[in-house]
């Protein structure tokens, strides 16, 4: 049959589909990393309230004889697309801008993100009429050793399988942590719990951290994603509530879920960010990818 770019099931839930691409992504960067903007745990963790389910077929994969070697997908809803190409199918990439241009536009318009300095993505893009911008998205990565950090007297971590977690304490973290200065409503709520995932593929809740304040907050918050015996990690979500930042608590928590994803093998920690709190905590910049653009009615 060869190499055809078909549908993503229309179905939501982790489908065989899913998991197909899930598989797909660890095989990809099993032995090298070859897209760090976009590893399997992204996968996991967008999947769901992040993503609209409605438009899940748009999304496209590449197929070799049944195998998935490539994706073009949609993170939050359709007029975006991220790509991931195992390196022997290079050759495709032309034909997945082409896909996400007919596929994953949204009225007409779409933009795609590409590593610069990726010469076949950028001349193909240019091809077909997208033009670069100045927005930028950034992967940062801290190599993976016994890191070093300490908390103030009376601040303790533990884990979301620790004993006592308290999950609505966790919900209503999560969502000030982030900066909502609103109370939620019924409907939020149950989105959030749905979100976090706690079904996930490959989810470890021994990798999930919490700093405890003294008098029981949960005031920083980090999540990690390692499978056992993998060369690298991912993190996803990190916050600290706003009355507990710049007192080295969110450092606590990543370094912690770094050092314990290092005991299961891991050698690097990646993080989608270009924030200085990375950069000052040990990680270093190793990929920027730009946002192109294209806009055409008649699509």
């Amino acid at each position: 049959m060869g190499v055809i770019i078909r549908s993503y099931t229309n179905e939501w839930g982790y489908t065989e589909d899913f998991k197909k691409v899930c598989d797909f992504l660890i095989r990809m960067n099993n032995d090298k990393v070859i897209t760090p903007n976009y590893l399997w745990a992204r996968w996991v963790w967008q999947f769901g309230p992040y993503m609209n389910m409605e438009h899940l077929s748009h999304i496209g994969i590449v197929e070799d004889n049944g195998i998935i070697v490539g994706l073009a997908t949609y993170e939050g809803d359709l007029g975006e697309s991220y790509f991931c190409l195992d390196e022997k199918y290079d050759y495709m990439k032309p034909q997945l801008i082409e896909y996400a241009l007919r596929n994953l536009n949204l009225h007409g318009e779409i933009k795609i993100t590409l590593p610069d300095g990726d010469f076949e993505y950028q001349r193909a893009a240019a091809q077909r009429d997208f033009t670069p911008t100045t927005q930028k998205s950034s992967v940062a990565m801290i190599d993976i050793s016994n890191h070093s950090y300490t908390l103030p007297e009376g601040y303790r971590i533990i884990s979301f399988d620790d004993k006592g977690f308290d999950i609505e304490r966790y919900y209503n973290a999560i969502w000030r942590g982030f900066n909502n200065q609103r109370q939620r409503n019924e409907r939020e709520k149950e989105s959030m719990k749905k979100r976090e995932g706690f079904d996930a593929p490959h989810l470890d809740l021994n990798l999930r951290i919490l700093v405890v304040a003294p008098n029981g907050d949960y005031a920083a918050h980090c999540g990690m994603w390692c499978i056992p015996n993998s060369r690298y990690a991912y993190v996803e979500p990190v916050f600290t509530l706003p009355e507990y930042r710049k007192m080295g608590l969110g450092k606590a928590a990543v370094l912690e879920g770094v050092n314990r994803c290092g005991k299961l093998g891991a050698k690097q920690a990646y993080v989608l960010s270009s924030q200085q709190f990375y950069y000052s905590i040990g990680f270093y910049p190793i990929q920027n990818e730009t946002w192109w653009i294209h806009k055409n009615k008649t699509l």
